[in-house]
């Protein structure tokens, strides 16, 4: 403390740079975003979520799900998870486990079908799998559905389009 004390910061190196507090000046609180929040022991709540925040969020679950795509390669498993068998099922559950360090996932629990496993649904499925286990798990799962019938989609629009007849030919045009 002494050293403290006998410190001339005039001829300090960091002169000018750094400005020394009287005793009236006080320092200025930074606000934290904070301050609004409720926080009684029962009532906590969290900011919304923006359709901004949402959509990082969802790139941010893609992007870490998407591990699993050299998985299905390698193992073969179908990226429409309806058409996966109880096998399949099983080493996605493994590779999630641990991929994001899961713990206490029974598998005997999800020893079903592709099919069996997505129409369970949101709620049937959370009751087989720990808290927030499930919740990654699910959303894990609702994707590849979701990116499976986009794929479909997007197949049938462009088979469909190649197989139509131009609007410009009739019958007329034809005999």
């Amino acid at each position: 403390q002494p050293a403290f004390d006998t410190f001339d910061s005039s001829n300090s190196l960091f002169a000018g740079y750094f400005f020394s507090l009287n005793e009236d000046q006080t320092l200025q609180e930074v606000p934290t975003g904070f301050d609004s929040t409720s926080y009684e022991s029962n009532n906590c709540e969290l900011p919304l979520l923006t359709p901004c925040s949402k959509a990082v969020m969802s790139q941010a679950l893609k992007d870490t799900f998407s591990g699993f795509t050299k998985e299905q390669c390698r193992l073969g498993i179908p990226n429409n998870p309806w058409l996966w068998t109880q096998q399949q099922v099983c080493q996605w559950l493994s590779w999630a486990t641990n991929e994001f360090s899961l713990a206490n996932v029974n598998f005997h629990q999800f020893l079903m079908s592709g099919r069996d496993l997505c129409n369970l649904g949101k709620e049937r499925f959370l009751e087989l799998a720990p808290d927030y286990v499930g919740d990654i798990l699910w959303e894990h799962l609702e994707q590849m559905i979701k990116d499976s019938q986009e794929k479909t989609q997007d197949q049938y629009v462009e088979s469909s389009h190649l197989t139509s007849v131009p609007h410009w030919v009739n019958n007329n045009s034809l005999s």
